[in-house]
């Protein structure tokens, strides 16, 4: 049997563990882009990346918490959405995703709290090294959420009981509530869970899986994107039943449509694998209109120092880059290859001179820039360009010097002349 563990109001809980006055009352946490990346003042930003997971991207950590009139107001105007709201904010109407003015105007006495990623993702790490001491195969799918093999472990006709003291011991241990999803394979145990929340445990064995799938939406099941969806609706297919009633058609839309389908059905065959390898690692910041050109160079370059910053505390060689610029009213986007010993000022280099290409629309305003490197490889000497080699070696031995600098200074601390 497979169990997929996922903490309720995660963001929120964990605030609760600390401040119980925020018990039993309509509460967000909310979120933004970065509001302090681009501040041409120095920040002690470091990384943490002591938890790994498909959905779970390095954390950076300022030297000081932001108060909400820091992190959520920029001039007269009220920035930020709804990352995470308790079940009672929920109640009132409010929903992840929604605007942090319009939230406060449905609930005026919602208390609304500014991120404090670190207290999540030392939650997460623990909740992570607890779990170790109750079943040995464990894959962190995102911050909040694990997925548990207890096959040869556990007996099917205990697996019920099982999860429900593992339930237990972790809020009795952290004070974090949480739901279990179980079933025989691994997205149908996901999408239990969304039947046990908030705070229980739910079992949906095969001969059973039917009736949950004639009145769900296709929407509600994790893995299908709205694109897909929008497909799906074009096709008269509106619930996770019409999916399963239509495998000639799924199959007709090739290896996606495939997976969905089997998943949906539970005929997946996807294991719980501890211990994912990254299959790519980017940043991206939204931000206001800005038309400068210059301003938003100086961005790239600090998106890219970054991102810089990240891989190299990874130890990766990335060996693809993709750089997607969004406009107000338009996008533009582009990947490449290189055969390159990474190092700071080649990637920098090279971004600038994509951004420079991509760049289209010179009088369009930018409002989000997005950095993604993957492909992930270890060369032999032999296979890199021997042209540049012993240049980027030199490089690369200094970036290794900088990253020791940034990782006990902060990531500001050094600079490259173009981006001051």
């Amino acid at each position: 049997m497979i169990l997929h563990l996922d903490l309720d109001s995660f963001f929120v809980s964990a605030h609760r563990t600390k401040d119980k006055s925020l018990l039993n009352k309509p509460v967000i946490v909310g979120g933004r882009s970065d509001p302090f990346i681009f501040d041409k003042s120095f920040n002690k930003t470091k990384v943490q990346n002591q938890n790994s997971g498909a959905f779970v991207p390095a954390l950076f950590i300022r030297d000081k918490e932001a108060t909400f009139e820091e992190y959520f107001k920029e001039g007269d105007k009220l920035r930020g959405i709804v990352i995470t709201a308790s079940y009672e904010a929920r109640e009132m109407g409010i929903k992840t995703g929604m605007s942090i003015r319009e939230a406060i105007c449905i609930c005026k006495d919602l208390i609304v709290l500014t991120p404090t990623h670190k207290l999540y993702h030392d939650f997460s790490k623990k909740l992570k090294d607890f779990l170790y001491t109750k079943i040995p195969i464990i894959e962190q799918y995102s911050i909040d959420e694990f997925f548990t093999d207890v096959g040869g472990w556990v007996e099917d006709n205990e697996v019920e009981k099982f999860a429900k003291e593992i339930k237990y011991d972790i809020f009795k241990e952290f004070g974090l509530p949480i739901s279990i999803g179980i079933a025989k394979t691994k997205w149908t145990a996901k999408f239990a869970t969304s039947f046990a929340k908030p705070y229980g445990v739910k079992l949906i064995l095969p001969n059973g899986l039917d009736n949950y799938l004639k009145e769900t939406p296709i929407e509600k099941f994790a893995g299908i994107g709205k694109s897909f969806t929008k497909k799906l609706h074009s096709y008269k297919k509106f619930t996770l039943w019409d999916i399963k009633t239509s495998k000639s058609l799924l199959y007709s839309f090739g290896r996606g449509g495939e997976d969905i389908y089997k998943r949906v059905c539970g005929e997946d065959d996807e294991k719980v694998i501890p211990n994912k390898s990254r299959k790519s690692i980017g940043i991206s910041r939204t931000f206001d209109p800005i038309e400068d050109r210059d301003e938003i160079k100086r961005r790239v370059i600090i998106l890219s120092r970054h991102l810089v910053f990240m891989i190299s505390k990874y130890h990766y060689t990335p060996t693809t880059l993709h750089l997607s610029i969004r406009y107000e009213y338009a996008k533009s986007k582009k990947q490449i290859t290189f055969n390159r010993i990474f190092n700071e000022l080649f990637f920098v280099k090279t971004t600038l001179k994509l951004f420079n290409e991509l760049d289209i629309y010179k009088y369009s305003k930018v409002i989000r820039i997005s950095i993604n490197l993957r492909n992930f490889t270890k060369h032999p000497k032999e296979a890199y360009s021997l042209f540049e080699y012993e240049k980027d070696k030199k490089f690369n031995t200094l970036l290794k010097q900088t990253t020791k600098m940034r990782e006990k200074y902060g990531i500001d601390i050094i600079r490259l002349a173009s981006e001051v």
